[in-house]
This record gives C-alpha cells, sequence and structure tokens, in this order.
C-alpha cells in the first residue's frame, strides 16, 4: 500500500491517506519516524497492523501522561482511567510500564505524596486516609508507616480544629447534642472515640442556660398559638428534650418563663 499524503492534525499526530481506496488512518511523528515511514512511503498489510498496534500503544501511553500532568497518581488509579477509556489489560500494563521505566511515575512518592497532602491539607483522621488510601491501591504495611511518621501533635491539631469549627457552626442544638453530632461526625472522618471524647471535654461551649432561655422562648412563642396550661408545657418540654437539654433545667426555665 502506496501512501499518498501526510497531513499535520492535533496532538503531534499525521493523517495518512493512501493511494489505494483505504480508509484514512493518524499516526504519531513517534511511531511515523520508527517505522520510516516518511521514507519508505509503501508498507505491506503485516506492517500496517504492526504499526497500528505501536499506534495504540503510544496512544496507551500518551493517554496516562496527560492524566498525571494534573497530580501524581497511582498505578490503580491509572489503570482504572485507562480502562474507562477502552484499552484492553495488556495494552495498560505496557503503559505502565514504559511509565516506571521512564521514571514518570514512582508508587512510594506518589504515596508519600498522598498522605502528605491528606493529613497537612485535608480533614480526614487516620483511619480514613488509610481507608482511602487501599482504594487507591497502596500497600496497606507501607501506609501504616507513612502514617505512623505523622507526630502525635499533628493529629490532634487537626482533630481540634475541626471539633472547634463544628461548635462554632452549631447554633440550634445543646451541649449535649452538640457533643454526640460531633463525635458520630468526627469518627466518620476516622479518628478515634478516645480522642475526639478527650479533646471535646477540654472545649469551651456558649453557656447552656442561655441557650435553653433562647430556644425555650422561640418555642413558647411558636407552640403558645395552638397550645396553653399543662399541655403547653408538656410540648414544650418534650420539645427540648429532643434537643439534648436537661429536665431539671428545663423546669427551672419554663417556671422562670411563666413569671415572664
Amino acid at each position: 500500500m502506496k501512501i499518498k499524503s501526510y497531513k499535520k492534525v492535533k496532538n503531534n499526530c499525521y493523517q495518512l491517506s493512501f493511494v489505494e481506496n483505504r480508509e484514512d488512518i493518524v499516526l504519531f511523528a513517534d511511531v511515523i519516524l520508527k517505522y520510516n515511514l516518511l521514507i519508505k512511503k509503501e508498507v505491506s498489510e503485516k506492517e500496517l497492523q504492526d504499526i497500528l498496534k505501536e499506534n495504540i500503544r503510544l496512544s496507551c501511553y500518551y493517554k496516562a501522561i496527560s492524566y498525571l500532568s494534573f497530580k501524581n497518581r497511582s498505578k490503580k488509579e491509572i489503570h482504572d482511567y485507562l480502562k474507562k477509556e477502552g484499552f484492553k489489560e495488556q495494552e495498560i500494563l505496557n503503559a505502565i510500564i514504559m511509565l516506571e521505566d521512564k521514571k514518570v511515575i514512582d508508587e512510594d512518592k506518589c504515596l508519600e505524596s498522598f498522605v502528605h497532602d491528606h493529613v497537612y491539607l485535608g480533614q480526614f483522621g487516620p483511619k480514613k486516609i488509610m481507608k482511602k488510601g487501599l482504594e487507591l491501591g497502596f500497600l496497606e504495611e507501607k501506609l501504616g508507616e507513612c502514617l505512623k511518621e505523622v507526630p502525635e501533635e499533628v493529629w490532634k491539631e487537626k482533630l481540634e480544629h475541626l471539633i472547634s469549627k463544628k461548635i462554632k457552626g452549631n447554633h440550634k442544638d445543646s451541649q449535649l447534642k452538640i457533643k454526640e453530632k460531633i463525635v458520630s461526625s468526627c469518627l466518620q472522618e476516622g479518628y478515634s472515640k478516645k480522642d475526639i471524647v478527650e479533646i471535646l471535654d477540654g472545649m469551651e461551649f456558649s453557656n447552656e442556660r442561655i441557650f435553653l432561655q433562647k430556644e425555650a422562648k422561640k418555642l413558647y412563642q411558636k407552640l403558645s398559638r395552638k397550645y396553653v396550661g399543662k399541655e403547653l408545657e408538656y410540648q414544650m418540654k418534650g420539645k427540648l428534650m429532643q434537643k439534648g437539654f436537661g429536665s431539671s433545667d428545663i423546669e427551672v426555665v419554663l417556671e422562670e418563663l411563666k413569671e415572664f
């Protein structure tokens, strides 16, 4: 088959047209040079099949390079991405080998970068970082080693900042309710219950009584339109207990409301 013409297209590729009645093909410049197509200008059917295979191999490799241009990726991330792009298993494995040979990817450095970013730029605790790392294909043993190198005070500062942020952002619940929500939330973020409770016990909350009084007044304005007397008191007490306030504190505030 004789090559009739070359036409430059995007991504350092060329579109080849043949003298014969055959569909045009697009090849990387590297493939054209490797097979001396600029000089030969003629290929057999078998050669063409080899050329197309080499082109797919490079296409897979360059696709991975593009994917890596945004951030470091684990081998599993690269594999899953290329699979979604429609490449075959052997093509993907060849691309990953090329990436490693050319030092484009380094699993150990990628792991270090992953742990560093999640520890110092995110809010996840060690357990969640471990879980995320395993999902990306990192080895549990190596993940554990990296996480152990993080100083304890770093984890403590992260957790304190997270808890403080959650306390300041909650303006509707009682101290008890806030603590319950924070424990649940921080457990999901990957911190241990022991550390969460320890930090919570040392945190300052806004005056519980003042908060309870505000909530009681708001409830009174709402419920007094529908209830009176003992029924109003019963409804208010139930609503306030649902918010986590203690019954004895509620009794005192309700008495204050009666006097008001």
